[in-house]
């Protein structure tokens, strides 16, 4: 075991129990599979915090606890993009999608973003949105 994944359970592999021997080490069917969103929670307020990249995939999985969490009534949902290192058109998308769903809370939904990848998929998720029709 190394320093990156000591405590992190090992499903499915032999592992010594107490008395020695090995033995598997079942998954959970409660653990989900690993998902790209990291999801906490402070007081009132839901945080998906969207991790390495924000491709199709991960704007479904992203969708898809927006969705979760707006179920457990927070008043505030806040989308963390800190994190990420890249992101795909498909995948900035679902931020428009996340924050129709978050328009019914009390406090609404709100971005966390810094300088790079995160920021960059904000405003390339808006820049389309607001690219309406041309005047005639």
């Amino acid at each position: 075991m190394t320093a990156a994944t000591a405590g992190v359970p090992s499903f499915g592999t032999p592992r010594p129990t107490a008395t020695g021997s090995d033995a598997t080490v079942d998954t959970p069917s409660d653990v989900p599979a690993s998902s790209p969103i990291d999801i906490s929670t402070n007081g009132g307020t839901v945080v998906l915090a969207v991790v390495r990249c924000l491709d199709e995939a991960a704007g479904g999985a992203l969708l898809d606890a927006t969705s979760a969490a707006l179920d457990r009534g927070p008043s505030r949902i806040e989308v963390d993009l800190r994190a990420l290192d890249s992101f795909t058109d498909a995948g900035a998308r679902a931020l428009v999608g996340c924050r129709d769903l978050g328009s019914k809370l009390p406090e609404g939904l709100h971005y966390r973003t810094g300088r790079g990848p995160g920021r960059e998929a904000l405003l390339a998720a808006y820049t389309d949105q607001d690219a309406g029709p041309a005047p005639r």
